[in-house]
């Protein structure tokens, strides 16, 4: 039962905004990091920065229109972007990465920026999908957990 709560057009619209905003976002990152030769460090930043825009915009303009965003909720949402990048670029993204890479076939597919990035390739991915679901439960039952329960009592009474 409390499967097909969390399963609901919020987390389709959320997928969908998500993917884009996924694509785009890591895209930059792998640029700066495998082209523009931007630091392992550096580069996430600027995609979880930037990712973090984007889906705040989001949340207030697409998901929840008409909704008032409060200080309280900004301070939660920047808290929440923190603790879920710590975790994942921090904790674990190097770690499932050096399980990953004793297999020769993902250190050969993480080898796209060149032999010395497979390592930062590697974490840098595993650290954006961890951040991605990460945020989004942070950002449901956390930020916007207010705004998610209106929004189901909407669809309900409808």
């Amino acid at each position: 039962m409390k499967l097909k709560k969390m399963i609901d057009k919020t987390l389709a619209l959320y997928l969908l905004v998500g993917v884009l905003n996924f694509i785009v976002c890591t895209g930059i990152m792998f640029l700066l990091y495998n082209v523009a030769d931007v630091s392992k460090h550096f580069a996430p930043i600027v995609n979880y920065g930037l990712g973090s825009i984007i889906w705040y915009l989001s949340c207030n303009y697409l998901l929840f229109p008409g909704h008032k965003t409060t200080s309280k909720q900004l301070l939660c949402f920047v808290l929440d972007i923190v603790v879920c990048y710590l975790l994942s670029y921090y904790l674990i993204g190097p770690y499932v990465s050096r399980l990953l890479l004793r297999s020769h076939s993902v250190t050969r597919f993480f080898s796209f920026g060149g032999t010395e990035n497979i390592r930062g390739n590697c974490e840098m991915s595993v650290g954006s999908l961890s951040y991605a679901l990460l945020n989004y439960f942070g950002q449901r039952y956390f930020v916007f957990s207010d705004r998610f329960a209106a929004r189901k009592d909407r669809n309900t009474e409808e």
